[in-house]
């Protein structure tokens, strides 16, 4: 877990006790030194990584930096590693007069790893969105944002929707650990039926469960890291009623014609 130092200074009933060497875990920069990819690479080792490297530099040579854009948008992926609820990002700008690129970009958040399913006008049916920023960044600075609502994922999308190069000098972001029992997120919990069909995607594992009810399925999903659907079914299949799909890319079009089964797809 990341943790920031902190230095406290206590006061009590005989003065003044400095701890020095008091560390506090909390949650700092989800996104520091994480997995990553972009569209593309611009000559001269503008890496995605240069991103989330920790260093704040915002000449054109420390910042990741894609080519112009093809048929898709360009863009920019964190793999968190873990699921969060994304809360802010702040994204530092390069400078000069090309900083005016950066400008009409949106922030989403996904279970799953977004690089196949991106392209210019997506609806957020698959993902959640955290913020969509239409104006353009100052140059050589910082901009801060506060997601719009609750998202919770993996991985973190920044999709720039405008025909230019994106250009990042570090893109930091926050948010808090997802234990599957938040009360602020189930709200804005939908789920998709597919009745008659089974989820079977050949690249992911069916954890089988016995459940009393669909919602227990449901229950026993939110918990797991990186479940992005389940099947469901009334009645028990060799003490199985409930399997839980469990992968990093999205399994809707792989499944099975099966009248004993329901397939859900949680759209978060």
């Amino acid at each position: 877990m990341p943790f920031v130092w902190m230095k406290l200074v206590l006061l009590n009933l005989f003065g003044i006790l400095n701890t020095n060497d008091l560390v506090v875990f909390g949650l700092g920069n989800l996104a520091l030194n994480k997995p990553n990819r972009q569209t593309s690479y611009y000559y001269g080792g503008k890496f995605s990584s240069k991103a989330v490297d920790g260093h704040l530099t915002m000449g054109n040579t420390q910042c990741s930096h894609t080519n112009n854009p093809t048929d898709t948008p360009n863009w920019l992926m964190v793999d968190l590693e873990t699921e969060y609820e994304i809360t802010s990002i702040k994204v530092l700008n390069r400078q000069g007069d090309e900083g005016d690129r950066l400008r009409n970009f949106t922030v989403s958040v996904w279970q799953y790893d977004s690089g196949p399913h991106i392209k210019y006008n997506m609806v957020d049916t698959e993902y959640c969105i955290c913020v969509h920023y239409p104006n353009t960044a100052e140059s050589g600075t910082w901009t801060n944002l506060t997601c719009t609502k609750i998202c919770m994922g993996r991985f973190v999308l920044f999709v720039l929707n405008n025909p230019e190069p994106l250009t990042i000098c570090e893109l930091e972001i926050f948010g808090d650990i997802y234990n599957g029992c938040s009360t602020q997120y189930l709200p804005e919990m939908n789920i998709k039926t597919v009745v008659g069909k089974r989820s079977s995607p050949p690249n992911c594992t069916l954890l089988p469960y016995e459940v009393t009810n669909v919602y227990e399925c449901i229950h026993q999903c939110l918990q797991m890291n990186n479940c992005t659907s389940f099947n469901y079914g009334p009645n028990l299949i060799n003490t199985v009623n409930c399997q839980l799909v469990r992968c990093f890319s999205h399994p809707k079009q792989d499944f099975t014609v099966d009248s004993d089964w329901n397939w859900r797809y949680l759209s978060r």
